[in-house]
């Protein structure tokens, strides 16, 4: 679905070709300075919330934009069964306010990005 990149201060996301379809984007880039949590997630579908635009498929896979009430976007690219984290930005980049990603080696993917910003 996604390839998870940490390099030269910057968390790149690189979206397969039919995953493109759903998040409108190929390529989504942070600078490592515009984060401001890292949360772990053992279920990491149930954190994308509210108004959505992408491919839902309920209880399986959010992949797109979800917009809570509040205003919050989210990018969401989740599986069920696969845990994840949830990025919170300080401000909006990229068009997102926050990042929820399902990846299967979320502890690595946690400490790195903990770590790249200390």
């Amino acid at each position: 679905m996604m390839h998870v990149e940490i390099a030269h201060g910057t968390l790149t996301l690189r979206f397969a070709p039919w995953a493109r379809l759903f998040t409108r984007t190929g390529v989504v880039s942070v600078p490592l300075a515009a984060i401001a949590e890292v949360h772990h997630l053992d279920r990491p579908l149930a954190a994308a919330t509210g108004f959505h635009s992408g491919l839902l498929v309920s209880g399986v896979v959010k992949l797109g934009t979800w917009t809570s009430p509040g205003g919050v976007r989210r990018l969401a690219a989740a599986r069920r069964e696969v845990p994840g984290v949830r990025v919170v930005l300080k401000d909006r980049v990229a068009g997102y306010d926050e990042l929820i990603l399902g990846v299967p080696d979320v502890r690595r993917l946690h400490h790195d990005l903990t770590a790249a910003r200390a």
